[in-house]
Order: structure tokens, then C-alpha cells, then sequence
């Protein structure tokens, strides 16, 4: 299955898993701490927000002007710690841990890696339709109708 058709299903189940793993929080330490913890990651996803706010907004729109669709990667300008902020700060534990991976910069690099490989993969894929033939392995076919 290719990767946009898993990333859809990730996202209809994505809620289901995320209503799990905050029932599961909840067993684990209570429901006071369970809150805080949800409080905690809400605020750091906001502050980082508003840290990297304007400044990374006008550079990654400088990149997309001067590079195009190639400027946008997890180890451009700001994009990565920007959306683990805007991770932080949607409601679930899952999508804060995904926020969190993504203030770190060696996995930024690893999973920008990770991209361009499946990238390359689907444009190989994508180039093996082409079928080169020579002039004696193909022939003209008429235009008229079969009846």
C-alpha cells in the first residue's frame, strides 16, 4: 500500500488510539496527573509555537519562493521543531510523543532520510511503465473500428 493510503488510515484511527492511550494514562498515574501532563504538553506546544512563530513562518516561505516543493523537509527552516509544536499542541499523548521526536534533530535527519529513500523507491517504480521497444518489435495499428 502506498504511504498516502497508510498515512489515511492512520489518521481515521488516530483518534481511537489516542482516547485508548489517555484511558491508559489515566490508569497508570490518576486522573489529576493525567491532566497536568496534558496541560504540560499544550503549553510547551504553544510556547514553541510562539518562539519560532513569525521569524521560521518567513524563512520557510523564503525557502518555498526561492527552492519551491524542495525547501519543504523536516530539517529545513524551522519546519520540523514547528510541527512538533503543532503536535504538542493537539489533544492525545500519541501525537505529543510524535511532537517530542520531532524537537530532536537527529531523527529529523533520520526520518528526512527515511522520506527521500521512499521517495526514490516510487519514482523507480514510477519509471519502470516506460517499455523501450526497437523498430522490429512493434508495428503500426489502424485507426479504423473493429466491427
Amino acid at each position: 500500500m502506498s504511504l498516502v493510503k497508510w498515512g489515511f488510515i492512520g489518521l481515521i484511527l488516530l483518534p481511537f488510539a489516542e482516547v485508548a492511550t489517555f484511558a491508559a494514562v489515566v490508569i497508570a498515574v490518576g486522573w489529576l496527573w493525567t491532566f497536568c501532563l496534558f496541560l504540560a504538553t499544550t503549553v510547551l506546544g504553544l510556547a514553541l509555537l510562539r518562539r519560532s512563530g513569525r521569524r521560521d513562518i518567513d524563512r520557510i516561505r523564503d525557502a518555498w519562493r526561492r527552492d519551491g516543493l524542495r525547501a519543504v523537509h523536516l530539517d529545513g527552516p524551522g519546519i520540523g521543531p514547528m510541527l512538533g509544536g503543532i503536535l504538542l499542541v493537539f489533544p492525545g499523548f500519541i501525537t505529543d510523543v510524535l511532537g517530542l521526536l520531532l524537537l530532536v534533530p537527529a531523527i529529523r535527519r533520520r526520518l528526512r532520510a527515511r522520506f527521500a529513500r521512499a521517495r526514490d523507491e516510487q519514482r523507480q517504480r514510477s519509471n519502470t511503465a516506460v517499455v523501450d521497444l526497437t523498430s522490429k518489435e512493434w508495428h503500426q495499428v489502424s485507426d479504423k473500428p473493429l466491427k
